[in-house]
């Protein structure tokens, strides 16, 4: 099946990502930044690790286009080892709609998109865009 067809086919209609299309450590996630969202909403830095349909189908071009439509800073390159490694600075509401936004976008083409690691890294002072790395 060609990329057309499975963005024609995936039946996605915009509305809210189904959870059991993340992985767990995304879902854990996303359960924390939520929790975060009722202590103030600070900016943290996430450093992201992604496996799955991400090299090949513009995953960091998307990223960086979400990114930048949600205010975030940071960068995202491609590993050697099919993976794609991320950090991610912004508001924890901010970094959900980023996960959601790339999540819409390669779950309605049919892609799947697991956040395999992460983990929180310190405020990058100064930062003033989202890149893509190579």
């Amino acid at each position: 099946m060609g990329f057309f067809d499975r963005f024609r086919t995936s039946g996605n209609s915009g509305g809210p990502i189904d959870p059991t299309l993340r992985s767990p450590c995304e879902r854990d996630l996303i359960r924390r930044l939520q929790e975060r969202l009722n202590e103030g909403n600070a900016p943290l830095r996430l450093s992201l690790l992604f496996k799955g349909t991400v090299q090949g189908v513009g995953f960091r071009w998307t990223n960086q286009g979400v990114a930048n439509k949600q205010g975030l800073t940071g960068w995202v390159k491609n590993l050697s080892s099919g993976r794609v490694e991320l950090e991610v600075q912004g508001t924890p509401a901010a970094i959900i709609k980023h996960l959601d936004g790339v999540h819409g976008y390669y779950n309605h083409a049919g892609y799947e998109i697991l956040l395999e690691q992460e983990r929180e890294l310190p405020l990058v002072e100064g930062e003033d865009g989202f890149d893509v790395r190579f």
